[in-house]
């Protein structure tokens, strides 16, 4: 899995096997591998321009393809797991477009959204069947093609009680609420998650830092509310109604470009600027559950994943913002904060091949379907597995 952060591949080992009608999930394993410098720039080049060169576009996808072959080769060997172990692989790819809004296309309006990383090269040096290119089947459902990871956020909140729910702090920001018999209610994306605040970064160190590694320039500088008042007010996509997506295409270069030089202009430090973008992230979610969620649902728990999961600072924001709800780490599920996608689209891919469909209506607008595209493996290891009753 490589999410909208466009930071490399989190690579999770999962297994899935029917109990009484439910789905039970176990979790053995988990590796990542950042991309290489020059990759990244690749991908936040072709992602955030406004025309592709078709030539790059083909190169980059069979180079990412590559690139998710030897992660998962050096997962295999670093974790000691054999090949023949694996009955699937789940990849996601990398998202380079995403256009969930409806325009006209040959006989009624579709959405629209582009993953690439060939996985044919994950088939050819594995042997292991692939699923891949999640999205394209909601979106001919009638869907927005996201949010996706909602039908196995379902299964991992079942049982717990309470209503909870589960605020992905990737890229962008999506907040999934889950009943205590693990019926999902509601998903839709909240705003941005850390693509600003890594942006940021990035621009304010010229290149040198990636992220803000544990919120430490946030949680030295201080909230300049005025100025945030302002990004609220400028965010349109914030008070639209769920369902809803979104991507870089509105919160990437161009989004971020303005809000450094207002930030210049109103004489905001590096670590007041960082602050004020974490607030930002967690004041979207706070909008989002109050106009949105808990005038419907008695929420009690929020847990926090993605890179976004692992920022103190963005925790901390969202404690204060929202007292009422107990803030919980992803741990206690099991799951490392930033191998929650991956381990979501490793169960897609077990739906796939179990031909039972992976969307969620009420998450992504669209019919309930098959999602992902199969690429054969020599093993032919996917006929191991077990569909649920």
């Amino acid at each position: 899995m490589s999410g909208t952060s466009a930071d490399g591949a989190d690579i999770a080992f999962a297994s899935f096997s029917p109990v009484r009608g439910n789905i039970a999930c176990r979790f053995r394993s988990f590796y990542s591998v950042p991309y290489p410098r020059d990759l990244r720039e690749r991908v936040l080049r072709i992602s955030e321009a406004r025309e592709a060169d078709k030539e790059e576009l083909c190169r980059l996808s069979m180079t990412l393809g590559d690139f998710f072959a030897s992660a998962l080769e050096k997962a295999f060997a670093y974790l000691e797991i054999r090949p023949e172990e694996v009955a699937a692989v789940g990849c996601h790819g990398q998202t380079v477009g995403h256009y969930p809004v409806k325009r006209r296309g040959f006989l009624k309006e579709t959405g629209a959204s582009l993953q690439i990383g060939e996985p044919s090269f994950l088939a050819q040096r594995t042997g292991i069947t692939v699923v891949s290119d999640f999205r394209p089947a909601d979106i001919a459902a009638g869907g927005m093609g996201a949010p996706l990871v909602p039908a196995f956020l379902g299964i991992l909140l079942r049982g717990r009680g309470c209503f909870s729910s589960f605020q992905n702090l990737g890229g962008i920001g999506n907040a999934t609420v889950v009943s205590p018999q693990g019926k999902v209610l509601a998903a839709f994306d909240t705003g941005p998650g850390n693509l600003l605040i890594d942006g940021a970064v990035r621009r304010l160190s010229a290149g040198r830092r990636t992220m803000d590694k544990n919120g430490a320039w946030a949680l030295r500088g201080t909230v300049q509310e005025k100025f945030l008042a302002g990004l609220i007010r400028g965010d349109r996509f914030i008070a639209l109604p769920p369902p809803k997506s979104t991507g870089r295409e509105r919160y990437g270069r161009p989004r971020l470009e303005k809000i450094i030089a207002s930030a210049r202009k109103e004489g905001l430090s590096r670590e007041d600027l960082l602050a004020t973008l974490t607030a930002y992230t967690a004041e979207t979610v706070r909008l989002a559950f109050d106009r949105y969620v808990l005038p419907k649902w008695p929420v009690k728990e929020i847990f926090l994943g993605g890179g976004g999961g692992k920022n103190p600072a963005l925790a901390a924001f969202l404690a204060a913002r929202m007292p009422g709800l107990k803030i919980r780490a992803t741990e206690t599920l099991g799951l490392p904060p930033q191998y929650i996608k991956a381990a979501a689209f490793a169960f897609l891919a077990y739906l796939a091949l179990c031909r039972q469909t992976g969307n969620v209506p009420v998450a992504t607008g669209g019919n309930p379907a098959v999602l992902g595209k199969i690429s054969p493996g020599s093993r032919g290891t996917f006929m191991r597995v077990s569909p649920p009753s």
